[in-house]
């Protein structure tokens, strides 16, 4: 499973759980992500809620929009990955919710954590992204773990470099990376995020700040395993 920033699960997924460090990569070789757990999805957990908002938005981050032009790109690009790589949507048992509501929770991840490494003076150039690849199998390996969590491809680069942002903010802000200073910076990532509140559409479903997405019979449900969150 590949770390995404925060602690919790992927975008959508209970907020309280953590993503292992190890994943499965194609041919069943370990993928092992070293990032450290960054509370990224507990901050959304926390902020997210739907609600009415600006026609033609998916959703609001902030002052910040994720149009409904988007999503359905980043949702095309996940379902021609899902069909390059021979995956039925109903294999990913880790998918929050529906294949767009764990699209757009990705997207908005990215959105919320990025602000807030913008606004701490945390910066992650395209060579760290590219050693992170090269470190853990190449691009497609993990390009196809974070698949299964419901980011899409177009996404994939800025997921890593709010992801390996969110490791330097939380020692900035915790003052080392000591486990217990980590800890400390993840608590003060949390607070922070609260700042930036996000809202989805109705559209998409209705999202719980304690659940994630909610079941609902016009937007389908989430496959059996899955549960309604995301993380």
């Amino acid at each position: 499973m590949v770390r995404r920033p925060g602690r919790g699960a992927f975008p959508g997924a209970q907020p309280s759980k953590v993503g292992a460090p190890n994943s499965q990569g194609p041919g069943g070789s370990s993928v092992k992500l070293k990032l450290a757990a960054v509370a990224v999805a507990a901050g959304l957990a926390l902020t997210a809620c739907s609600g009415p908002i600006e026609a033609g938005s998916a959703a609001t981050v902030g002052d910040r929009r994720i149009t409904i032009a988007t999503l359905d790109n980043n949702v095309t690009e996940f379902q021609k990955a899902l069909e390059a790589a021979k995956i039925a949507p109903d294999q990913l048992q880790q998918l929050p919710g529906t294949v767009t509501q764990a699209v757009l929770l990705q997207l908005a991840n990215v959105s919320q954590f990025s602000q807030l490494e913008e606004q701490n003076g945390i910066t992650v150039s395209e060579g760290e992204v590219d050693a992170f690849y090269a470190s853990n199998n190449g691009q497609a390996a993990v390009d196809q773990i974070l698949l299964q969590r419901g980011v899409s491809p177009v996404l994939a680069r800025d997921w890593l470099k709010v992801s390996i942002g969110s490791e330097k903010l939380a020692a900035k802000l915790g003052g080392g990376t000591g486990e217990q200073q980590m800890a400390a910076g993840q608590q003060k990532i949390n607070e922070l995020a609260s700042k930036i509140p996000v809202t989805f559409s109705p559209r998409y479903g209705k999202f719980d700040p304690s659940q994630g997405w909610l079941p609902s019979d016009r937007f389908g449900t989430a496959p059996a395993g899955n549960g309604a969150a995301a993380g």
